[in-house]
């Protein structure tokens, strides 16, 4: 069911629409009756069971760079604790990270002692939420980091207008590399999983697996937030993308 991320020590999974144990719903913040929580909370039972997990983090994620402990985290608590990443280093607890066309990013020391996860969307990866979760990691004792990106919208998907470009573009001339233009006036398609591999690559951190499935593109496999708002439907499905020490 998992795979295996670091030799003996640390592994991986990514729970999309193939993965029939799951509704696909985890944000018990998002819950609007009583019935929703009951299946986000049968959805987060079923995966800790199937993962042989003591805990699974799920965090209330708000597009910034926040980096939580595990250890701190209060998991008898109804809701989620705000944050974009986490870290720990006890075994048998897994670190998910919810997404719907935005990166999950998984890293692990190279000894297998600590792992991290982090949420990146545009605004966390360009505020450094990859330096802020590696600055973390590093104060727990990890060394030699590897990295994992998950699967997100890929640039032939992913339109932005002149604002969205410009906003990159006032940072340094050398992010136009993420950009090209669009069939629509004033518009670019952007690279937002090759921006954040240079954040990572910037940290000096080795990057193991890459996973260039499209969310956007790929119905059947992953939900996607502008999938959904291009058809006008309503979102409620994440990916869930986790990591464990054994």
């Amino acid at each position: 069911m998992e795979i295996e991320f670091i030799k003996d020590k640390v592994y991986y999974k990514i729970f999309d629409k193939t993965n029939t144990v799951s509704s696909g719903k985890y944000s018990k913040h998002k819950a609007e009756h009583a019935a929703i929580l009951a299946e986000i909370q049968k959805n987060i039972d079923t995966i800790k069971d199937k993962y042989s997990a003591h805990e699974l983090v799920i965090l209330k994620q708000v597009h910034g760079t926040k980096i939580i402990d595990a250890g701190d985290i209060d998991h008898k608590a109804h809701q989620e604790q705000e944050a974009d990443g986490s870290i720990t280093t006890k075994k048998n607890v897994a670190l998910g990270i919810l997404t719907a066309d935005c990166v999950p990013v998984l890293l692990a020391s190279s000894d297998g002692s600590v792992i991290g996860a982090a949420h990146c969307g545009w605004k966390s990866a360009k505020n450094n939420i990859i330096k802020e979760l590696h600055n973390k990691m590093q104060q727990r004792g990890a060394k030699d980091i590897k990295a994992l990106i998950g699967p997100a919208i890929q640039q032939k998907s992913y339109e932005v207008d002149e604002a969205y470009y410009q906003n990159f573009i006032n940072d340094g001339t050398e992010y136009k590399k993420f950009f090209i233009p669009s069939n629509n006036q004033n518009h670019y398609m952007f690279d937002l999983p090759a921006y954040v591999r240079a954040k990572i690559e910037q940290e000096n951190i080795e990057i193991k697996v890459i996973i260039n499935d499209d969310t956007y593109e790929l119905e059947d496999k992953y939900p996607s937030f502008r999938r959904c708002t291009h058809r006008n439907e309503k979102y409620s499905q994440n990916i869930l993308s986790t990591i464990i020490i054994r």
